[in-house]
């Protein structure tokens, strides 16, 4: 029984940190992909406004070129 108890215990001393590592190597992937995507979100909204302000401007010069 001794044994047994020893066993057990030992198998649960390395799962737990086991999971305790993993939970950090997660914590550390999902900070990791929540700034890149922040980057990425950033990068498509400046050229979502740069693509409408040039679309805007070329607009306005041809209307006034036109007259």
């Amino acid at each position: 029984m001794k044994l047994l108890s020893k066993i057990t215990l030992g198998a649960s001393a390395l799962l737990g940190s086991a999971m305790a590592s993993a939970n950090t190597d997660v914590a550390s992937t999902i900070s990791t992909a929540v700034s890149t995507a922040q980057t990425n979100y950033t990068t498509v909204v400046v050229g979502l406004l740069a693509l409408a302000a040039i679309g805007f401007g070329v607009g306005f010069i041809i209307s006034k070129l036109s007259r």
